[in-house]
């Protein structure tokens, strides 16, 4: 098309019609104008298709990694449970007897308190989409900024559980505890997500000390938990210890309910 106009050109200009000239060197512009935009109009539109497949691949992936978080957080709850009623009986325990009375289960009990979990963030697809810039290719606004809060808010909890765990569990717990001998492990748990640990400690003690030296160390702790001023401590950092996990129960529930509802948006957004 443009040879054509070329020699269209080239003859009005040998005839001497410059006004016809000028018509056809006008339309030889636009016609190339108009080629312009035309490429350029397609091109942008594989560049749309493109970022809209990279948005769809990342939004899914962002739904595989909240589908995981929350069936992690679902084991951290029951863990969490575990705790939590430890830590009812313990206080029950001691309201109706007004001390502590050595037995298997509150021995169970109380050395299950000194165990703590660490929360594990999933969120590789999220940091690789920060990293990279990428996390623009998410088109709606409202959706971009919900899943930023998210990750934001999976950050503190992170970090909660983290001073949680070493300013209450190791901080003030586990010295009473160690103070009063009662790591020297007793055990009758049959079920509970710790039940393999305690057994390993279990055999490991076994090893170390016979059944007289073990009954002895037993001994001495009963002695000790008869002190009133032990008795109180233990009774007071066993409320901190319960608390701390009923706080965190909380925390991880509300984050299942808000995963849910993020998982249900993004849904929603692969479907327009």
């Amino acid at each position: 098309m443009i040879n054509v106009f070329r020699k269209i050109r080239r003859k009005l200009a040998n005839d001497n019609k410059p006004i016809k000239y000028a018509r056809y060197a006008i339309g030889e512009i636009v016609l190339v104008v108009i080629g312009i935009l035309i490429a350029l109009g397609i091109n942008n539109w594989n560049q749309g298709r493109i970022e809209i497949k990279k948005e769809t691949i990342a939004l899914s992936n962002l739904i595989l990694d909240l589908e995981e978080q929350t069936d992690l957080l679902e084991v951290y709850i029951e863990e969490e449970k575990e705790f939590y009623e430890s830590g009812l009986y313990l206080s029950e325990h001691y309201g109706k007897n007004k001390a502590f009375i050595i037995n298997d289960s509150l021995l169970s009990k109380l050395n299950l308190l000194g165990f703590r979990r660490t929360f594990n963030p999933i969120n590789t697809t999220f940091n690789e989409l920060v990293s990279t810039g990428s996390i623009g290719l998410i088109r709606d606004e409202k959706l971009k900024r919900n899943i930023m809060q998210h990750y934001n808010e999976i950050e503190r909890i992170s970090l909660v559980t983290s001073n949680n765990n070493t300013n209450l569990v190791d901080g003030i717990y586990n010295p009473v505890l160690f103070e009063l001998s009662l790591f020297i492990f007793k055990f009758n748990y049959k079920e509970g997500q710790f039940n393999q640990l305690l057994n390993d400690t279990k055999n490991y003690q076994n090893r170390i000390f016979n059944a007289e030296t073990l009954k002895e160390l037993y001994s001495a702790s009963g002695k000790l938990l008869k002190t009133p001023e032990k008795a109180l401590n233990l009774f007071n950092v066993v409320q901190i210890r319960t608390q701390m996990a009923s706080g965190q129960i909380i925390r991880y529930t509300k984050l299942q309910q808000e995963i849910t509802e993020l998982i249900n948006s993004i849904k929603l957004e692969l479907k327009k």
